[in-house]
Parts: C-alpha cells; structure tokens; sequence
C-alpha cells in the first residue's frame, strides 16, 4: 500500500477489531460458564451449547485471522 498515513489508520481499525475480539471472547466464555451443569461437565441445555460452541469456534478463527492481519499490518507499517 502506498499511503502510509492509510496503512496507520487500518491498523489502529484493526486494532480495534482485535480488542472487540478479546471481549467477545470473554463474554462467550462466562455464557459457557453459565451453561455448564455441576454434573460432571453436562450442560443444562445441549442445543444452546452447541450452538455456542460453533459460535466459539468461529470466533477462535476470527482471532487467528485478526493477529495474522494484526502482523502484516505491522510489518508493512514499519
């Protein structure tokens, strides 16, 4: 990318993203929390964990693409 004043703006956005990121996460892992039964790991409602659970998987891929955007970002930046 040629402008580099455009290249710091996409980082400091994707930055930005990555924060929204980390506390999707966090709320994503206080629902799981409030889903687990006390019963040896059992849920209290299978349906609704899986789905998030597939949630949860998606946002793991969500980060990895983020941090790898994150590093090219970075190095092109400097």
């Amino acid at each position: 990318m040629e402008n580099p004043k455009a290249l710091k703006e996409i980082l400091e956005q994707t930055k930005k993203i990555d924060e929204n990121n980390f506390n999707n996460t966090q709320y994503l892992n206080s629902i799981n929390m409030l889903l687990a039964s006390n019963d040896l790991g059992s849920t209290k409602d299978d349906k609704l964990s899986k789905k998030f659970e597939e949630l949860n998987n998606k946002m793991e891929d969500i980060n990895k693409l983020t941090s790898s955007l994150l590093d090219e970002l970075s190095r092109r930046h400097n």
